[in-house]
């Protein structure tokens, strides 16, 4: 039997192999079917926010017109719109097809981990893993964003499989150069998806560098192994720069992320993989903490930490180092990718229990994970939950008013700031919920966001209102609740005959409605 030696214990090089004694794919549809039920429940109900709508409005324009766009903005994007693109001419778009695949690549990363953890330790390890990874406060968040988290997760523990079964087969001497093969074509992907993950690539080298850290475990074989990884990353790597070069012409879009300082202490120990959840943090942390040092224990342990750990450190001191030097990168959000590895830690001190407790034990695990979880995940699925947005409501609003309006009338419509956004408008609540706002005339709009070089519209001064409602029955006003501008469009209107009619405050967005005296 051959044995893959990895700080000082051995791995079967045949455990990548499913057993078909043991119903082998049952455990992972169970396991991924669960993580998509709890990902996609009641992800319809929080209202879209800004990063979302750069989705909306990126993945919903014309090819040619996408092409423009990656130009000049969010060409670190450009994969995940044009995958977005496809899939919304597939399933059309609304707020839950928007979540609905980060919910279904939450459920097939859950599934792949159960996998990952029965090729380093075994099966019950691999569902203990999966399972806390459904569970964890990150992961179910990213199940509900239309963004490339929960997709770049994905491809992190594909990646991982991949790179292990090639790995394995170069110690052992099998052949391994198809398993090489797809190891970077899902590491390229995952990289022109989220260019980060070209980290967990990072982390694998640091993986297959731990056999040769003991002079006895330098095996011709392990060798032959870092020498395939090493060439497997430079393609990859290669194969980014450009992606990364453009993208580095456009790090004005992240002079939002602050600075490292102390505030980076919370964010690595409590937002990274934890979202705020401080007693889940505490009970993560715990579970991480004493799996890595039951894990050193034993040879399948130290095999499943010297994969988990590079994977959860290296995106995370990488970015933080780089941070240091350069511009600002590190945002906990985007070290998403690590959290299979948290799991696979976390699930290590319960897998090790002996059998006559791990039933008893493990059940008590999840439901405490469960309960712990419980407030967040419930917190993620309100109407406010991202960003204080509440654009549905909006939406909702405006489209029951409109409902009351004589048959054929054709109301104007005044976008004004969104709080936070400057460089948006309001006019993404019509991008993202454009039902209710059909019909409504635009006096204002100069070039719309699927004809313009960059992610928004153009628009006329908001006091030009006045000039450009052109005797429209109702205007509506649509501003952000800090940045109001009732008072310039009530003066742009007054001496036209117009006069507030109602006002709607929907969280931090403001509606008006002006009405025109009838002459």
């Amino acid at each position: 039997m051959s044995t893959v030696p990895l700080r000082g214990g051995s791995i079967d090089a045949r455990t990548i192999r499913l057993d078909p004694r043991h119903r082998a794919w049952l455990p992972p549809v169970v396991v991924g079917l669960t993580a998509t039920v709890i990902a996609v429940a009641f992800d319809w109900v929080p209202s879209v926010w800004y990063d979302e709508a750069a989705t909306v409005v990126s993945a919903t324009r014309p090819w040619p017109a996408l092409a423009r766009e990656v130009q000049h903005v969010d060409v670190v994007h450009a994969t995940f719109y044009g995958l977005m693109h496809l899939w919304f001419l597939v399933a059309g778009y609304a707020p839950f097809t928007l979540r609905l695949p980060s919910a279904v690549a939450v459920g097939a990363a859950a599934a792949l981990l159960v996998v990952l953890g029965r090729m380093l330790a075994d099966l019950r390890t691999g569902v203990v893993a999966g399972a806390l990874f459904a569970l964890l406060p990150r992961v179910t968040w990213m199940g509900t964003e239309g963004r490339s988290f929960a997709l770049g997760t994905l491809l992190a523990v594909a990646a991982t499989i991949l790179f292990l079964a090639a790995h394995r087969r170069s110690v052992t001497g099998l052949r391994s150069w198809p398993w090489w093969v797809g190891y970077v074509a899902v590491s390229l992907l995952g990289g022109a998806v989220f260019l980060y993950l070209v980290l967990v690539t990072v982390g694998h080298g640091v993986t297959a560098a731990v056999p040769l850290a003991r002079r006895n475990a330098r095996t011709r074989g392990a060798q032959r192994a870092q020498r395939c990884w090493l060439l497997a990353a430079a393609v990859t790597v290669v194969a980014l720069v450009p992606l990364a070069r453009a993208s580095a012409t456009q790090s004005a879009q992240i002079d939002w992320i602050q600075h490292i300082s102390r505030h980076t202490v919370e964010e690595v120990v409590v937002t990274q993989w934890f979202t705020l959840n401080p007693a889940f943090t505490v009970f993560g942390w715990l579970l991480a903490v004493a799996g890595i040092a039951v894990g050193l224990t034993s040879a399948r342990g130290r095999s499943l930490l010297a994969v988990a750990l590079p994977w959860a450190a290296v995106p995370t001191v990488g970015l933080i180092a780089a941070s240091l030097v350069t511009n600002p990168l590190y945002s906990p959000r985007y070290v998403s990718f690590g959290a299979p590895a948290v799991a696979l830690c976390m699930a290590l001190p319960v897998a090790a229990l002996p059998d006559r407790f791990f039933a008893r034990v493990t059940a008590g695990v999840l439901l405490l994970a469960v309960a712990l979880t419980a407030p967040t995940w419930v917190q993620q699925r309100t109407v406010t939950a991202k960003d204080d947005s509440a654009w549905n409501q909006v939406a909702r609003l405006v489209r029951s008013e409109r409902a009351h309006e004589p048959a054929g009338q054709v109301d104007a419509v005044v976008y004004g700031p969104v709080d936070r956004h400057p460089l948006a408008t309001s006019r993404i609540i019509a991008e993202t919920y454009p039902r209710a706002f059909r019909g409504l005339r635009d006096p204002l709009l100069v070039r719309p966001a699927s004809a313009s070089a960059g992610l928004w519209e153009t628009q006329r001064p908001i006091a030009d209102i006045g000039r450009t409602a052109d005797g429209a029955r109702v205007v509506w006003l649509l501003t952000g609740t800090a940045h109001d501008e009732r008072s310039t469009v009530s003066a742009a209107l007054a001496p036209e005959g117009y006069r507030v009619d109602g006002t709607w405050v929907r969280a931090s967005t403001e509606v008006v409605r002006y009405v025109r005296a009838v002459r």
